[in-house]
């Protein structure tokens, strides 16, 4: 029975097994042989900060969890609150083109800033945006607002910028562009 089994399919199940062994390998040496994904930003870049002396008031974390005083309840932060008591103007860290200006009543007023080298920079809780809209240029240094409390989901830290930097896609640590005093 078995030998007549195997004449009858022997040959389905060594083309199956060819197949299944072609396909595993060509995996398995994909698997090996991809690079790592390394971002199309090969030079440094040095950002100016987004405020005149500023205080840092939460650091970013994706991993550890800070208290939302307004919402009450723990959340990652991925973004750095920052507070100034020399002056609430908000500067664009590098040249680049707005690609969002807008308000919500979680975020306040917002704005997003297109870069080179796949970065972008975003600055919330502002009490205007400067007369500015999507499309807009803007050069490094340039003031595009001012810090306040227009963001609800954080209205108990008072009036301040929260500032998040995303790379290729991908909110990063703006610390590592910027070099913050207070840490």
């Amino acid at each position: 029975m078995f030998k007549r089994f195997m004449r009858r399919y022997g040959y389905y199940m060594l083309a199956f097994a060819a197949i299944l062994t072609v396909g595993i390998t060509a995996g398995l040496s994909r698997e090996r042989n991809s690079e790592p994904i390394i971002p199309t930003n090969t030079t440094e870049v040095k950002m100016v900060c987004p405020m005149n002396s500023p205080e840092v008031l939460k650091w970013f974390s994706d991993t550890e969890l800070f208290y939302n005083a307004t919402l009450k309840q723990w959340e990652s932060h991925k973004a750095i609150d920052l507070v100034s008591t020399k002056s609430p103007d908000v500067y664009s860290v590098l040249d680049g083109t707005i690609t969002d200006c807008s308000y919500s009543y979680e975020e306040g007023y917002c704005i997003t800033i297109s870069h080179a080298d796949g970065l972008s920079s975003t600055y919330c809780s502002l009490s205007n945006v400067d007369g500015l809209k999507k499309g807009d240029s803007v050069k490094r240094g340039q003031k595009i607002g001012e810090a306040s409390s227009s963001a609800s989901n954080e209205s108990l830290d008072g009036n301040h910028l929260h500032f998040s930097v995303m790379l290729n896609g991908k909110k990063v640590d703006p610390s590592n562009y910027i070099t913050f005093e207070n840490k």
